[in-house]
């Protein structure tokens, strides 16, 4: 009976139990059920921000221009340039005559000395024919001082190296009021015609340019009067056809000393290749022998404008070309270089 009585206590007091309400958070209050908040709207979205254009790319600053290079200084021109009285084949002195002793020993001297530019004086067309035989390296100008073609008398003659140079022009005139072989000779001062060929050369390998007078001033006359004029005609046709800015060699028998004071005007335009070259025999070695010891003198030039000399000499040797004397004036040369 005990035991019945517990067991029935027992089954009272859970079913009492399962009853009660359970007690409220919060000291026993029951919390009120806080409504749900509204869900917040969703914002809006906001647009993508369109993309920023990309800048267009700046062009290239083009390669500023170089500036040309400036050419390289002209390649040099360089060349032997002689001047020679070689005497005419009709002033036969025994012992010094054209086709039996000189002819054979100018030659030799050609050959040896090599010249590219020869400016010769007096030679009688005979001569011409023999050196143009003999040495045909060298193309020929020439011209006759008393203005006939068909005489056999003097020539001016320029003689140049036919492989090296080529002839653009070339001219002449005459130491006379006009300038003519016919002009008036200022009066009974000069007693024969003289005159002066100019040629003007290019160089074949670098086309440079130069020009090259060859001259002969006379030798009896009245000494301040006429030279003077050869000296104006000479300087006037070089500026007129050179200009001061051109190459120009000046070359001659002008029958004066150097320090003769009508050549001063010369002196004063142009350089003298004795006084001026790097290695010079001297402006007072004798250049005209006459074929004797004495009475020698200094009547042969080299002159030139914008151009240097490197060398001077006189050609005078008494054994070298198998005579004593290849003519009454020595050969000069000047090695040149513009």
């Amino acid at each position: 009976m005990k035991k019945l009585f517990t067991l029935l206590l027992s089954v009272a007091l859970l079913s009492a139990a399962a009853c009660t309400p359970a007690p409220a958070p919060d000291g026993g209050k029951e919390q009120e059920q806080i409504p749900s908040q509204p869900e917040t709207p969703s914002q809006p979205e906001i647009p993508e921000t369109p993309d920023t254009p990309e800048t267009p790319e700046v062009p290239e600053t083009p390669d500023t221009p170089q500036t040309p290079e400036t050419p390289d200084t002209p390649e040099p021109v360089s060349f032997r340039l002689m001047s020679f009285n070689i005497l005419q084949a009709t002033s036969e002195t025994a012992g010094h005559e054209w086709a039996s002793v000189r002819k054979a020993a100018c030659i030799k001297m050609f050959r040896d000395i090599k010249p590219d530019i020869v400016c010769v004086q007096e030679s009688r067309k005979t001569q011409c024919s023999d050196l143009a035989s003999a040495l045909t390296q060298y193309s020929q100008i020439k011209y006759p001082k008393d203005g006939i073609e068909s005489n056999g008398g003097q020539r001016n003659l320029i003689m140049y190296n036919n492989q090296k140079f080529f002839v653009i022009e070339w001219g002449k005139f005459w130491f006379s009021e006009d300038g003519t072989a016919s002009g008036g000779r200022w009066g009974d001062d000069a007693t024969t015609q003289k005159m002066t060929i100019y040629v003007h050369f290019r160089e074949m390998a670098t086309g440079r340019e130069f020009w090259v007078y060859d001259t002969h001033f006379f030798a009896k006359c009245n000494v301040e009067t006429t030279r003077g004029h050869c000296v104006e005609m000479s300087l006037a046709s070089i500026k007129e056809k050179v200009g001061d800015e051109g190459v120009v060699f000046f070359c001659g028998d002008l029958n004066m000393q150097p320090d003769n004071p009508i050549l001063k005007p010369m002196f004063d335009y142009m350089k003298h290749a004795a006084t001026h070259a790097d290695e010079s025999d001297g402006v007072s070695t004798i250049t005209y022998n006459g074929f004797r010891e004495t009475n020698l003198k200094v009547l042969d030039h080299i002159f030139y404008r914008n151009a240097t000399a490197h060398t001077y000499k006189v050609v005078n040797s008494q054994t070298a070309y198998g005579t004593k004397w290849i003519s009454d004036h020595y050969p000069i040369y000047a090695d040149v270089e513009f």
